[in-house]
């Protein structure tokens, strides 16, 4: 499992996740930063252009919030 953004660098997060998995034969690898951080470049870009576009960024079946929702704010100078 390639882990990534900010929680690769929380090494109690990362080694509780590594124990849970590896029973079940899976194996964590935190690559290195360079590379986490570019990932979360890329995603908070992504989440930008949702917001600017007007589809949802923030969902339910992820965040446990009761409905979709569009997050940010768009001010233009």
């Amino acid at each position: 499992m390639l882990t990534t953004g900010g929680g690769a660098y929380n090494n109690l997060l990362v080694d509780v996740i590594s124990e849970q998995v590896s029973r079940h034969g899976i194996h964590v690898v935190v690559p290195e930063n360079q590379i986490v951080e570019f990932k979360e470049a890329i995603i908070f870009g992504f989440l930008g252009v949702l917001r600017i576009t007007e589809n949802f960024n923030s969902l339910a079946s992820v965040t446990g919030a009761s409905y979709d929702s569009i997050g940010g704010a768009v001010y233009k100078g």
